[in-house]
């Protein structure tokens, strides 16, 4: 059962927006113009590119957090094979760890920003408004929660027989559909990042970036983990996306190579099914 070969992952990224809704101007804005309900306006209490690492890494983590993942619950929980947990929390430390170095980075410069907003907010700068550094580390924290699977079988409450029955089917007919929209997340992840190699690969005056060779990469160093029915076919391709990964250098000097490798792409595209 993949209920044993996986586990639910929840990552929640926390940070500070460095806004901040003014009710005062806001106010003075509808009464300028004889309004109401017009509208908020959010005054930006510090420069914002002072965040914009922090919130580049955050971004990665969730980048990161969702390739090693299959959908699960919507906006909630993900689902990790097992075969990739301790990659998923290497890469997820190593991230993290960027992270909370950028934020020390810009708690080190925050008083200065504050007094920096003071002179350019002038009369709308509100002390208050500022929490302090040691609120603001806690701010950008960042928090992994790790749950079972849950599998029907384990299903104990105390109701009626009857109800037990039409409970427990009804979390196994759940869990079918969140299986199927697990294999479906795969097989078009698989179409696009694939597509693209025909597409690009196929124009002879089509530019190749370096990334159309990064994501068949990344793809091939995951699929065989994310493959969490056991698919034979899912399983091949994922060996073929690793023999179509190829210096993207040589695609854009010999279009030979570039014309065989969009072939190779065409041949594994037939072999994903419409989902």
């Amino acid at each position: 059962m993949f209920q044993e070969k996986s586990m639910l992952v929840d990552l929640t990224i926390h940070r500070w927006t460095a806004t901040k809704h003014d009710r005062t101007v806001s106010a003075e804005v509808e009464r300028s113009h004889n309004a109401h309900d017009a509208g908020r306006y959010n005054k930006q209490l510090i420069d914002k590119t002072h965040l914009k690492l922090v919130d580049e890494l955050g971004n990665e983590l969730r980048k990161y957090h969702y390739h090693h993942t299959l959908p699960w619950i919507d906006k909630g929980a993900r689902l990790l094979p097992s075969k990739l947990f301790f990659d998923y929390r290497e890469g997820l430390a190593s991230l993290k760890h960027q992270r909370e170095a950028a934020v020390n980075d810009f708690l080190k410069i925050y008083p200065d920003l504050v007094q920096a907003a003071r002179v350019r907010l002038n009369t709308m700068f509100q002390p208050e408004d500022y929490p302090s550094v040691e609120y603001l580390r806690s701010a950008f924290d960042v928090e992994l929660e790790i749950m079972p699977v849950p599998d029907a079988g384990d299903f104990r409450v105390d109701i009626a027989k009857e109800a037990q029955d039409e409970v427990r089917e009804q979390i196994m007919a759940s869990l079918k559909a969140r299986q199927e929209r697990a294999v479906k997340d795969i097989w078009v992840r698989v179409r696009e990042t694939v597509g693209n190699v025909v597409k690009q690969c196929s124009n002879p005056k089509g530019r190749i970036y370096d990334s159309l060779m990064d994501n068949v990469l990344s793809l091939s160093t995951v699929i065989d983990g994310l493959n969490i029915t056991g698919d034979v076919v899912l399983e091949q391709i994922g060996q073929e996306l690793r023999e179509l990964h190829i210096d993207p250098t040589t695609l854009r000097n010999f279009m030979s190579v570039r014309m065989h490798v969009a072939q190779q792409a065409e041949q594994i595209l037939l072999k994903v099914p419409e989902v």
